[in-house]
């Protein structure tokens, strides 16, 4: 079973392990969500690199070890040798840190979502039981469609923080307030 929940990456530490497009992907989601992203592989791709070369993402140029693994909030296992996927999120595991593994989710303790956002709301879908990464893509753009289409009001139902609510009297007759105490009362 697949619980889905939003987790709060900023200002914490994550492990891409693996620098092709998938990991670029994944790492490019990660930093747009305020993550420090700590990049380990000997070979980048070109959105890896881009991606290195702009935005605060280290990179160790070298292959992952599973010490990588110690101090991270997440790892995104993403190397190409499902053997170190694995093996990478097995260590996660045993130290209660979620993981990823992109080759294979189910041993992986996590799965991306495949996301689509309209607004202010982020909506995410992933599979329940067997990884079906291209049912849920299609679901994720049929929901994309539909909130773009339909006649749903997405307004915030909550107010901002430290906004007090008002009413107005419209057609209302005069009032008069006096003082008591610290409190203006109706007369």
């Amino acid at each position: 079973m697949t619980t889905l929940i939003g987790v709060d990456l900023v200002g914490r530490a994550v492990l891409v392990a693996g620098g092709g497009p998938v990991a670029a992907a994944k790492a490019r989601r990660l930093v747009d969500d305020g993550a420090i992203v700590h990049v380990v592989t000997p070979v980048v791709c070109r959105e890896m690199l881009d991606l290195c070369d702009r935005v605060a993402v280290s990179w160790s140029q070298r292959e992952v070890a599973l010490d990588d693994v110690t101090g991270s909030w997440f790892v995104v296992a993403s190397t190409g040798d499902l053997a170190v996927d694995r093996a990478l999120c097995e260590r996660a595991t045993s130290e209660r840190v979620f993981s990823v593994c992109a080759g294979a989710s189910e041993h992986g303790t996590a799965r991306t979502p495949a996301v689509t956002e309209h607004a202010g709301l982020r909506v995410g879908v992933v599979s329940v039981g067997r990884p079906d990464p291209g049912r849920v893509v299609a679901v994720r753009n049929a929901l994309a469609q539909h909130l773009e289409s339909a006649d749903i009001d997405l307004r915030p139902r909550r107010t901002a923080p430290g906004r007090r609510g008002r009413v107005v009297l419209v057609g209302g007759s005069t009032v008069s307030l006096r003082r008591r105490g610290d409190e203006e009362v109706v007369a």
